[in-house]
């Protein structure tokens, strides 16, 4: 197996393979004046099997063609199996057709990936599980939950417990296998969202939260509404300090500042996103269940 770097993940794909122990193909990308994406394999890859790694970020379209170009290649030149590490799976939000006439980019991602020979997908916490579902293909939802739980627990947390900001069933999960690995209590917060305004409701209720500190597990902040809406009922409710860890941690526009005026201690995101929150690496998750199947 070798490991090929896309340009979006190139820190991350160094550390899988340390992990596995495995080496980086070798190889050049550059971009043209025009702006065009270039890539060239520089060693021989004919029947290697090939572990792409490409966490689709913002711009996710530029992520996007990258990969694409970067499989497209791959299958060309007769790689043996092809398979792909995406941690952030962009467009896996629009899996639904909620409003009339809208598209379900999911499916087109899924398409794409099948019609250039991928073998097997690997993500990590997915905003639905459901989506995974398009894909003929093997494709595994991995979660971050427990290794950023690691790194809240090196933290010296007074009585933790830990928090979902909403109550859908798998981020209560991801919640609960958080509170596992802090030896903590967990609970979660309901939330609507308005399909029209995109304005987040978070709903009230009694926690056991005076003097400790909470730690709110979320798949992914965009604006930072629903984990600033989390921790301002916490605060109310009288937690010492509220610390967020996220898969991942896209922080657009005002959310870093939305989320410490709401009270937050500290955002804790990993390696999914590039970005100076990255405190945490998704390649020990990956290269578990690589191992077990070898």
């Amino acid at each position: 197996m070798k490991i090929v770097g896309g340009p979006g993940s190139l820190e991350l794909a160094r550390r899988v393979g340390e992990s596995l122990n495995v080496p980086l193909a070798s190889a050049r990308t550059k971009r043209f004046p025009d702006g065009e994406f270039y890539f060239k394999f520089e060693e021989d890859i004919s029947d290697k099997d090939l572990l792409v790694v490409q966490s689709l970020y913002p711009p996710q379209d530029v992520r996007l063609v990258e990969l694409f170009i970067i499989l497209h290649t791959a299958r060309d030149l007769g790689a043996g199996s092809i398979e792909v590490f995406i941690p952030y799976l962009a467009y896996s939000r629009q899996d639904e057709r909620y409003l009339d006439g809208e598209c379900l980019s999911s499916g087109l991602v899924a398409e794409m990936l099948e019609q250039l020979s991928v073998d097997a997908l690997y993500t990590v916490d997915i905003h639905n599980q459901e989506v995974l579902d398009m894909y003929k293909m093997p494709a595994l939802n991995l979660t971050a939950s427990g290794v950023l739980a690691e790194y809240f627990a090196t933290k010296n947390l007074t009585d933790p417990f830990v928090i979902s900001p909403d109550d859908e069933e798998n981020a209560i999960k991801r919640a609960e296998n958080a509170a596992k690995t802090l030896d903590a209590d967990y609970d979660f917060f309901r939330k609507s969202r308005d399909r029209y305004t995109g304005e987040i409701t978070t709903y009230s209720k009694k926690l056991d939260a005076r003097g400790r500190d909470a730690v709110i597990i979320d798949d992914i902040i965009s604006t930072g509404e629903t984990s600033a809406n989390a921790t301002k009922l916490l605060r109310r409710q009288g937690a010492r300090k509220v610390f967020v860890g996220v898969s991942h941690a896209l922080l657009l526009g005002d959310s870093v500042r939305i989320l410490k005026e709401a009270g937050v201690e500290e955002i804790v995101g990993t390696d999914s996103v590039t970005n100076e929150y990255a405190k945490v690496s998704v390649a020990p998750i990956l290269t578990r269940v690589i191992k077990e199947r070898l």
